[in-house]
């Protein structure tokens, strides 16, 4: 999973000011501009809002103070720095470095002051519900195939949102998705060497 979220994440960032990605945005970027239902845009604002910080800080800190409680320090400290990783530092500086501007056909809500490339929100959607999705499937075994749908519809819906509101491209919510997966691949895959460093007999 780490080397297919990368893969993706990198022909997306080599193609999308080329063609056939270019025109692909722009036609349709334009046509959400034009066509998108008012009911779906309002619809896709508190998807918006719960991945900004206004969402993922609380439900961050929430997680992590239960992991806290729970006496697991060291998932607390492992979740925490994933999410903030990715979130405050990996994504914005890839940010800056690609220096992508915003869809300008029109957007529902005013453009955000950073640059496109790679959706923030559809990078720390995939890494908050994701590792959150994680600590609930053993909190509740008997339901994982619900916890897991539901965190990919929340995916989903946050990195949507983003591009039914016109302030990010397809590729910037697609790249977005491909690199958060890459990230919470890799984080796993640290969490699961480290248990299994722990305890001999895991697996």
């Amino acid at each position: 999973m780490v080397i297919a979220g990368l893969a993706g994440f990198a022909l997306l960032a080599l193609g999308y000011d080329r063609e056939p990605l270019a025109t692909i945005d722009e036609e349709v970027a334009v046509w959400v501009a034009a066509n998108m239902p008012t009911a779906i845009e309002w619809s896709a604002r508190p998807f918006s809002w719960i991945g900004g910080w206004i969402g993922l800080v609380p439900i961050t800190a929430a997680l992590v103070l239960y992991l806290v409680s729970s006496g697991r320090r060291w998932e607390a400290l492992w979740a925490g720095a994933t999410i903030a990783a990715v979130h405050i530092a990996v994504t914005p500086f890839l940010k800056e470095a690609f220096d992508r501007p915003r869809p300008t056909a029109g957007s529902a809500i005013p453009l955000p002051s950073s640059d496109a490339f790679p959706s923030g929100h559809a990078a720390s959607a995939a890494v908050v519900f994701g590792v959150l999705a994680v600590v609930a499937a053993e909190r509740w075994q008997e339901r994982p195939r619900l916890v897991w749908a539901s965190a990919l519809a929340l995916i989903f819906a946050i990195g949507a949102s983003r591009f039914v509101l016109g302030v990010h491209w397809l590729t910037d919510v697609v790249g977005g998705w491909c690199f958060g997966a890459a990230c919470l691949a890799a984080a796993l895959l640290l969490r699961e060497r480290r248990t299994a460093a722990r305890d001999p007999f895991y697996g």
